[in-house]
């Protein structure tokens, strides 16, 4: 596929030769006095001499001609340039400031249907990762857990692991086919080959671009292809060459397997350009679309088989599949059914397209200034159609996210997290009317030389030429410069939350010690509970077959004390990277990774150690006010003293029912449960309280299983007037030694 493609005046709206002349960039071909577009030396006119006859001989040769060619190829030669070093920008970008990505959920789904499409795998088995292992942004059908999220981007993902050894280079080529399809549409529109160059640089440059082809997100590639596929739909329906029209088809049908929303969007004013550009000859024109439809069939077939192979119907979508409640329109909306809904209201809807096209500026190179010009390119002179085409895109893909629910969600991170990641495909139209629009203006602007003049003008005087020459390089480098400076400032606020991100991931890394001894199984305890791997720690990632040399496991709760018989042949760790060191000093490192061992038996003996705190800024304990106590369900065991500095009790967990009072049994009780060990040092506000929980599970064999250590929590006391972290009853995750030392000893029974 080649960069520039000369588009047929004849279609209408062409430039005039004195508007050529008038509005053409410096390089770009004109037409001067001779007709030919380029100028005539000195001496060659009718009384030429032999120089002048020497030289009308060379234009004439093929040397000259190799030459011209090349000059009008130029355009063609920067975007290609422009194209490769964006290509290249994406790459640096990913290796040094998204190294694991933003960070965002989304891009642990696509890495990993990536990865289980390069192992032939379409679904996972239900029963090999629930419950441990469920990745996040999956759904279940007939007892196959699918991604959210159709294939076509992971399948170029695992294309360019394929090939390169990484999945960067996908990105990297998105944003290289970026460029290229832009000077493509604009150059399709607007018949000018340097305001398509300026088009084409506009979108290397906007920060939107260069943050989404550097993380393997979907939604560039989406944007990416239609603009490609838009354009060469619009040339083939313009002068019927059958590959353009094979190739829209296909990126159609690429961007269908991709995101089908957006084609549904972008290709409906394409359509009408089309119809309306060949109004009398509609009858070649629907002969034309069909080898369109030629090109976007198989892959629209392989959209419905691949439907109908994980969610059981072709037109039924993954997204839907994996709760009927991710939709678009107003109501109770969720993103899987194990999490709460969010009511998506009209009203939130407004409020949401209203902080979207107020950050979205920002996010293009030039900000507010590139709109500015936007508008100018709207009121241009010349092709109305194809600049209300430009609008009416923007216009519907805007009209059509209002719709849908996380645009909402999303409004936290519009301007510095991910920007309006959804409306992607609005976003080049605005920059080809911009580009346009300042090729507009250009043509305000004195010539840059005396020699490109129009025939029958004189030439000025040197002072004169001299300021023509030098207005419109001046003028270029002046609105280059006002670009970049409203553009820098923008910048800063976005790296320092991405790097606040890399930090997280950092300290993440940190925790795990490069060498687990071999095969091994991390349990994941995130703050906030959840079932899912990958949240809220996406770089935490498994293979598709549970293979790899760590697994990370999902902190399920009481029920993780099952994943020792799930995985019996890996040793077990807890990584917890919210636990604190000792919440009562401020700073106090946090973070912990220890090695579990899993206790089984029909009777476990529970010996405490309780070592009362000295200086920990508790009140002075008192007889009878410490308690050391042993809780499962509603079952307690307390045992109060203070006397002595440390104490030392063995309490028992048993199968039957329990009779002693130091003995819990868990015949009645209902399991998986958690096994509460616990010490208070006094009664009120200004005691303090250390645990450590531990889940328990029922064996098959009727054995009770735990896995010690246990998680420490402490709630420290409330000092009047400090605010102190951890009052009016706050547990924190946090160590819970020196003071409370537990150990578990499983036997059976007696």
């Amino acid at each position: 596929m080649t960069v520039d493609s000369p588009v047929d005046a004849s279609t209408g709206g062409g430039p005039t030769t004195a508007d050529s002349t008038a509005g053409t960039l410096p390089g770009a071909p004109v037409d001067l006095a001779d007709g030919t577009g380029h100028a005539e030396p000195s001496g060659a006119g009718t009384h030429a001499g032999p120089r002048a006859r020497r030289f009308r001989r060379f234009r004439q040769s093929r040397h000259f001609l190799r030459v011209q060619s090349f000059r009008f190829r130029s355009p063609a030669g920067v975007v290609a340039v422009v194209a490769l070093l964006s290509f290249v920008a994406s790459l640096v970008l990913r290796a040094t400031l998204y190294p694991d990505g933003s960070g965002d959920a989304d891009e642990a789904a696509y890495i990993l249907q990536a990865r289980m499409l390069l192992e032939g795998r379409l679904t996972l088995d239900a029963g090999a990762v629930e419950p441990f292992f469920r990745p996040w942004l999956t759904g279940v059908h007939d007892g196959r857990v699918f991604t959210k999220y159709l294939p076509g981007w992971p399948a170029l993902l695992a294309l360019s692991q394929a090939l390169f050894g990484t999945m960067a280079v996908a990105p990297a080529a998105v944003a290289g086919v970026w460029v290229v399809g832009t000077y493509r549409l604009a150059r399709e529109l607007f018949d000018h080959a340097w305001s398509a160059v300026a088009a084409a640089v506009g979108v290397a440059l906007s920060p939107l671009v260069l943050l989404h082809t550097a993380l393997p997100l979907a939604y560039a590639p989406g944007a990416a292809v239609l603009v490609l596929a838009s354009a060469e739909l619009l040339r083939g329906a313009r002068t019927g060459a059958r590959a353009a029209l094979v190739g829209g088809g296909a990126g159609l049908g690429l961007v269908l397997l991709i995101r089908p929303f957006d084609v549904v969007l972008v290709v409906l004013p394409v359509i009408v350009l089309a119809a309306v550009r060949r109004r009398r000859e509609l009858g070649t024109l629907l002969r034309r679309s069909g080898w369109a439809v030629i090109g976007a069939l198989p892959l629209v077939a392989a959209l419905l088989a691949y439907c109908w192979r994980v969610t059981g119907s072709p037109l039924r979508m993954p997204l839907s599949a994996s709760d009927p409640l991710d939709r678009f329109g107003f109501g109770p909306r969720r993103i899987l059914p194990s999490e709460s809904s969010f009511l998506f209201t009209r009203r939130l809807a407004l409020d949401a397209l209203q902080e979207t096209l107020e950050v979205a500026p920002s996010w293009f190179f030039g900000g507010a200034a590139l709109i500015a010009l936007a508008a100018v390119g709207l009121v241009a002179p010349r092709r109305r159609l194809e600049r209300l085409f430009l609008l009416a895109t923007t216009g519907v893909v805007l009209a059509g996210y209002t719709f849908w629910w996380g645009s909402a969600f999303a409004m936290p991170g519009l301007r510095n997290g991910l920007g309006p990641h959804y409306h992607l495909a609005a976003f080049t139209p605005v920059v080809i009317l911009a580009a346009d629009g300042a090729r507009w203006l250009w043509t305000f602007l004195p010539a840059q030389s005396p020699l490109f003049r129009r025939p029958g003008t004189s030439v000025p005087g040197t002072a004169r030429g001299l300021a023509w020459r030098i207005v419109r390089p001046g003028a270029v480098a002046l609105a280059v410069a006002g670009l970049v400076a409203i553009t820098v400032p923008t910048l800063q606020p976005r790296i320092d939350v991405q790097r606040g991100v890399n930090e997280g991931n950092d300290f993440l890394a940190a925790l795990l010690p490069d060498n687990l001894g071999g095969p091994a199984v991390v349990l994941v305890t995130p703050m906030v509970p959840s079932r899912y791997t990958q949240v809220p720690y996406h770089s935490l990632r498994n293979s598709p077959g549970l293979d790899g040399p760590v697994v990370f496991a999902a902190d399920i709760g009481p029920g993780s004390a099952a994943l020792p018989d799930r995985m019996p042949d890996r040793a077990m760790f807890r990584l917890r990277p919210d636990e604190i060191a000792d919440p009562a000093v401020p700073g106090s490192f946090r973070g912990s990774f220890v090695p579990l061992r899993q206790v089984t038996g029909s009777r476990v003996e529970i010996r405490v150690q309780v070592r009362i705190p000295g200086d920990a800024g508790t009140a002075p304990v008192r007889p009878g006010d410490a308690r050391l106590y042993v809780r499962l369900g509603g079952e307690v065991r307390a045992l109060r003293t203070a006397v002595p500095v440390t104490i030392t009790h063995t309490f028992v967990l048993t199968t039957g029912p329990g009779t002693g009072p130091d003995e819990i049994g868990t015949a009645g009780a209902s399991l998986p449960a958690e096994l509460v060990v616990g010490f208070t040092d006094g009664t009120g506000p200004a005691s303090g309280a250390w645990e450590e929980r531990f889940p328990l599970v029922r064996r098959p064999g009727g054995d009770l299983s735990l896995l010690a250590p246990g998680l420490g929590w402490r709630r420290l006391p409330t000092v009047a007037g400090s605010g102190a972290a951890g009052g009016d009853g706050q547990w924190l995750p946090a160590n819970a030694k020196p003071t409370l030392d537990v150990s578990l000893t499983g036997a059976a029974a007696r």
